[in-house]
């Protein structure tokens, strides 16, 4: 080949890369005027393309969705919407299907949720769950129970079974009065079922209180811990510090029956223990010790409870978790911002949970025990054979991503300054049982 071709050949290269580099510019900038800032408030308007072209409500209230955008900010996807509380509370179903029908660009998220009427103090509990069709009569327990603050992801199928499902949501919501108040839905519509961390994530993305409690539906919440919290100047210390999670013991009863109704279910401490004593009751999934085990029950339970709902009881201090290990999975309340989200790469059952703890764990977040509250589970059936399978792979999934959490929070802790200190205290005393972790951190010091 001649010189001649040669720069020829180069030429046409760098004509190549310079014609792409505009093409993307190009599409960046188109990219960009798609999004409008709000003059109002912190808010970003982002494009949305639905089926629908006009932004109306007809006399049955029936929400038709502009073409043009929605409303996106750092609590809620939301239309602007000034409806009444009378007319929040009609033609419920129509507006769940019409939200079933569309969809946020290429996102499963979509734009519609169920905003709840009452409006939380900033400083309140709002618990973060998630839920499929069969857990949302649990739901409504849970909500008659708590009168708080709930955030909730429903995930439905993009079939008919989905249809169902909003249709019995919407229901619910109409007969029961603490959903219309306390439960704000962001809706999920997605084929691949049992993205658990996703949905958490939801959930806590937008809640709109600045603590927040991670719990599965179908725990029985025994005892006012969220009154007992706030009302607790040494529990809300640490939980305002951002360096606490305050852990609620969880229980389940020995003979499965026993669980199938939380209206007979102990409601101060005191029952608790005297079950807990007959046999009647034990820890949650007593058959795997590391999953609870670290709360330290026989100290919970050794500590001094009543009879009654004595509020000097409550004001005990939460005791530290000194005995964590990775695969603990309480259920904790903590701050909801500046702290890590549950990594969505677990799919499934088993490590999904514990990784989203174990993260928090390392980034510096210790463990507190509140030592008059529990909850208790209620019994419901397990699809085993998908259990197994998906905990299989989730493990070796755990394996890794424990190794890779240790090297990215040691490598930041390093980086500023922070290492060996109360801040990577957590860190060094679990990634330090990782093989080759303290050889290989000594590349950063």
């Amino acid at each position: 080949m001649s010189f001649e071709h040669v720069v020829s050949y180069r030429k046409a290269a760098k004509g190549l890369m310079v014609a792409c580099f505009v093409g993307l510019l190009v599409i960046w900038s188109v990219d960009l005027l798609s999004f409008r800032w709000s003059q109002k408030s912190p808010e970003i308007s982002a494009l949305w393309t639905p089926p629908t072209t006009t932004t109306t409500m007809d006399e049955s209230h029936q929400i038709m969705l502009s073409s043009d955008s929605i409303t996106v900010n750092k609590n809620k996807f939301s239309w602007i919407d000034d409806r009444n509380d009378q007319q929040h509370q009609l033609e419920m179903k129509s507006v769940f299907a019409k939200a079933f029908s569309t969809s946020v660009g290429n996102s499963d998220i979509h734009p519609f949720y169920y905003k709840a009427k009452h409006n939380p103090a900033a400083n309140d509990i709002t618990i973060l769950t998630t839920i499929t069709k069969s857990r949302i009569h649990t739901l409504a327990t849970l909500t008659q129970r708590y009168q708080g603050p709930i955030s909730v992801t429903l995930h439905i199928s993009p079939d008919e079974s989905g249809e169902q499902a909003l249709d019995l949501l919407a229901a619910t919501i109409q007969q029961e009065p603490a959903m219309q108040k306390y439960v704000d839905v962001h809706l999920i519509k997605d084929k691949m079922d049992r993205q658990l961390n996703l949905w958490r994530n939801v959930a806590r993305f937008f809640a709109r209180t600045e603590n927040v409690m991670m719990l599965d539906v179908d725990f029985y919440l025994c005892t006012d811990f969220r009154k007992h919290i706030l009302t607790n100047p040494a529990a809300m210390e640490l939980l305002n510090n951002g360096h606490s999670a305050l852990v609620i013991p969880a229980f389940e009863f020995t003979k499965q029956e026993d669980g199938l109704d939380f209206k007979t279910f102990p409601t101060t401490k005191a029952q608790l223990v005297e079950r807990y004593q007959d046999n009647a009751i034990d820890m949650f999934h007593a058959f795997w010790t590391p999953g609870h085990g670290p709360t330290d029950y026989p100290k919970w339970l050794s500590l001094s409870s009543t009879s009654s709902n004595d509020d000097t009881h409550h004001q005990q201090l939460p005791y530290k978790v000194t005995e964590y290990q990775h695969s603990y999975e309480p259920y904790i309340v903590f701050k909801k911002e500046n702290h890590p989200w549950c990594d969505e790469r677990f799919f499934g059952y088993g490590s999904n949970k514990a990784a989203c703890l174990f993260e928090l764990y390392v980034s510096g977040v210790d463990y507190y025990v509140m030592p008059q509250d529990f909850i208790i589970h209620q019994t419901h059936e397990y699809p085993n054979e998908a259990r197994s399978l998906e905990r299989y792979y989730n493990r070796r999934l755990y394996n890794q991503f424990r190794e890779e959490v240790c090297l990215r929070y040691a490598r930041m802790f390093v980086t500023q300054g922070e290492w060996e200190t109360p801040s990577s205290a957590n860190l060094i005393e679990q990634c330090n049982l990782l093989p080759r972790f303290q050889s290989t951190i000594k590349a950063f010091l």
